[in-house]
């Protein structure tokens, strides 16, 4: 059995940034607030993200030797804690509530009841 420590942190990097492999700090378990300190802050980070999402090859995929004995509940709990992290990564949400009137269609939408509802 290894004694070698899971690379939470270079594989969430990874998945986050895409290349290089980024030698980090492995505490062990994933510590989110000191990965994002160690890859420079929310501030440099965000931009980066955001770049990559846009042009549509993010997250981006763990190479199999990062995976190595990581779980994948638990990487995927560490992965949405990363995301949250990094505040809404959308620039078109709109309000889903608006000032105008109902259209006739989303009216009859609210007024209805499913048949064991009653009335």
């Amino acid at each position: 059995m290894s004694t070698e420590l899971p690379r939470w942190h270079a594989a969430l990097a990874y998945a986050l940034l895409g290349p290089p492999i980024r030698e980090l700090a492995e505490p062990g378990v994933p510590q989110i607030a000191r990965l994002l300190d160690d890859l420079g802050g929310v501030p440099a980070v965000r931009p980066q993200v955001l770049a990559a999402r846009g042009a549509g090859r993010w997250p981006y995929e763990v190479p199999p030797d990062l995976r190595t004995g990581l779980g994948a509940a638990q990487y995927a709990a560490a992965w949405r804690a990363l995301v949250g992290a990094l505040g809404p990564l959308t620039t078109n949400a709109r309000p889903v509530v608006t000032d105008r009137a109902l259209t006739a269609d989303e009216r009859r939408l609210m007024a209805d009841r499913p048949p064991h509802h009653g009335g």
